[in-house]
């Protein structure tokens, strides 16, 4: 069996590769594209497709589920007990000491969660990007107001509790994921949004949120979650191919508008 690096698609992606770092050493920024193939990158998805799947209806907020009495200290006292275990997890590859064992913001009851990916750790444009910080949690914060959410009414948290220096393995994310679930139900949001295909992975591991299509509604018990390109893909994929992406992030954005706009 031939290995790796003879693999027909890593010895074409080595070939392309080396042709560019070869024009852009010899002074060449810029290639023609025939104008149907631009197109065709660069062409929104079509509006009906956004949202993909109508929201989950709902007419009242239930209590959080294992909580019992649902009292104010029942529910501080199980999130202590949860940061306790996720501080004493050494479940994966990624164990580390953490910095931040849950989320920000208002811990109960939030307008909305916001569940971020896997955080790069160093401080690197892409790391800090990956962490929300920077242009990218600026982005994110102009998105958000723009539907009238505010940081102050937002709980943000992460899929993976620990900082990867790479894309966290499935194993590691299913350990995380167990956390994350209990750790949202506690929190008990209006809804949640997942930022990216590793947010979304992390709290719906099957069907066809796992692949982080936006517009794509779910449940996690009685809480309605929806996913939105994460604003680092945003920044990263430049003018042309940045403005269909923002296009499908705005119709996401005005669902989940419409969805917080329903009695509760």
């Amino acid at each position: 069996m031939p290995g790796f690096e003879e693999h027909p698609f890593v010895r074409a992606l080595d070939d392309t590769i080396a042709a560019l770092t070869l024009m852009r050493e010899n002074g060449i920024k810029t290639l023609p594209v025939e104008p149907a193939v631009w197109a065709a990158f660069a062409a929104p998805s079509p509006a009906q497709a956004l949202p993909r799947v109508p929201p989950p209806t709902q007419t009242a907020r239930p209590a959080p589920p294992g909580v019992p009495g649902d009292t104010p200290e029942a529910r501080q006292a199980a999130m202590d007990a949860l940061r306790e275990s996720i501080a004493a997890c050494r479940g994966c590859v990624h164990a580390c000491e953490r910095s931040r064992l849950v989320g920000q913001g208002p811990v109960f009851n939030p307008r909305v969660a916001v569940v971020n990916g896997a955080e790069l750790s160093g401080d690197t444009p892409v790391a800090l990007g990956s962490r929300l910080e920077g242009e990218a949690g600026a982005l994110l914060d102009k998105m958000l107001a723009a539907i009238g959410l505010a940081r102050p009414m937002l709980y943000l948290t992460a899929a993976m509790k620990c900082p990867v220096d790479k894309r966290p393995a499935n194993e590691a994310l299913r350990v995380c994921a167990a956390f994350l679930r209990r750790e949202l139900t506690l929190v008990n949001p209006g809804a949640i949004v997942l930022l990216g295909p590793v947010a979304a992975r992390a709290l719906h591991p099957a069907g066809v949120a796992a692949t982080g299509k936006v517009g794509q509604w779910n449940l996690l018990g009685h809480i309605p979650t929806i996913t939105l390109h994460h604003p680092m893909r945003l920044l990263m994929a430049g003018p042309g191919l940045a403005d269909p992406l923002k296009r499908e992030n705005w119709a996401v954005l005005q669902a989940l508008r419409a969805r917080l706009r329903q009695p509760v």
